[in-house]
């Protein structure tokens, strides 16, 4: 019996010690650096300035910078883009807001059912390892890209006939006409009913997106917007990112309960988002609708091209 004892223990022991040893392999080094907050500033300044041009909340950019540069994990560089991408939001919406770009109602539909879907998606990180989480954000990048331009071609090919014109066509730029959201009377007509009813549907998948991908879920919403309803492009920027600031909180505060949020990164990353994101939106509201459509497919055709590819042979 005292042997067997003796052996049960040095089992345990060893057990033990195994498992400290995986744990520290799988950990990130106590001794190594903390995150850097001069890398998540300019990291928040291109993920809000490039976000706010093409109509996403910018966390597209702002999570493999992030990973590659402020030395975070995948799952805080997610956690840490949720906070900045409200930033993105509220100062887009303020730019954009100030030329009539905004169509509230959209909005609201969008965000009162991304926000019960948000904390989901970000729970739902948890059940995939970071290899495959940046996987399948890559693939769903390349599967929305040619959405906005694809729907944009249509447009402008259909009212060559009609000659109507909503939103100024391939060459219209910024103004005031360009600029006007839908109607958004007290009285609802049947098909605004409709079209909200869609949105709402819209804004419970990009707050899933949101939350697991760190994201504003402006890759969702702004194709759906193109797709959905006639707005203007600049119109649907603006409302893309007056849509995704309350999704964005409830993410961020969700991840920052799972302990995936850097503190310390926040305030840097915040403002860098939010001088990018208002500088950029001015700049959209003076450009032609194509160029900006385009724009967005190719950003993200590049990001998830470029990450696939640097995600090859690993699991």
């Amino acid at each position: 019996p005292m042997l067997q004892l003796v052996a049960r223990c040095t089992g345990t022991r060893r057990a033990s010690s195994l498992g400290c040893r995986r744990r520290a392999l799988c950990s990130k080094p106590p001794d190594s650096a903390p995150p850097s907050k001069v890398a998540a500033g300019l990291a928040g300044l291109a993920g809000g300035g490039l976000g706010s041009l093409v109509g996403i909340g910018g966390g597209a950019v702002m999570v493999p910078l992030m990973t590659a540069y402020a030395r975070m994990s995948q799952h805080q560089a997610v956690g840490t883009s949720s906070a900045a991408v409200a930033g993105v939001g509220l100062s887009g919406m303020a730019s954009f807001g100030s030329a009539g770009a905004v169509d509230l109602l959209a909005s609201a539909a969008l965000a009162s059912t991304a926000m019960l879907t948000a904390r989901f998606g970000a729970r739902f990180t948890g059940k995939f390892n970071p290899v495959q989480l940046q996987r399948a954000f890559a693939a769903f990048q390349l599967a929305v890209a040619p959405m906005v331009p694809l729907k944009g071609a249509l447009v402008r090919s259909s009212k060559q006939s009609p000659g109507d014109g909503v939103g100024g066509g391939g060459g219209g730029g910024g103004g005031s006409e360009a600029a006007a959201p839908p109607p958004s009377s007290t009285a609802l007509s049947p098909e605004r009913q409709r079209e909200l009813l869609q949105l709402a549907a819209v804004g419970a998948a990009a707050g899933f997106a949101s939350g697991m991908f760190g994201i504003g879920g402006g890759v969702v919403i702004t194709p759906a917007l193109c797709l959905l309803t006639d707005m203007p492009h600049t119109c649907v920027l603006g409302t893309t990112l007056a849509s995704m600031v309350p999704p964005s909180l409830v993410s961020a505060a969700t991840h920052a309960q799972m302990g995936n949020v850097v503190a310390a990164a926040v305030a840097p990353l915040l403002a860098g988002s939010a001088i990018g994101a208002f500088a950029t939106a001015q700049l959209a509201l003076q450009m032609p609708e194509e160029p900006l459509q385009w724009g967005f497919a190719l950003f993200l055709v590049a990001m998830g091209g470029h990450k696939l590819y640097s995600l090859r042979g690993r699991v």
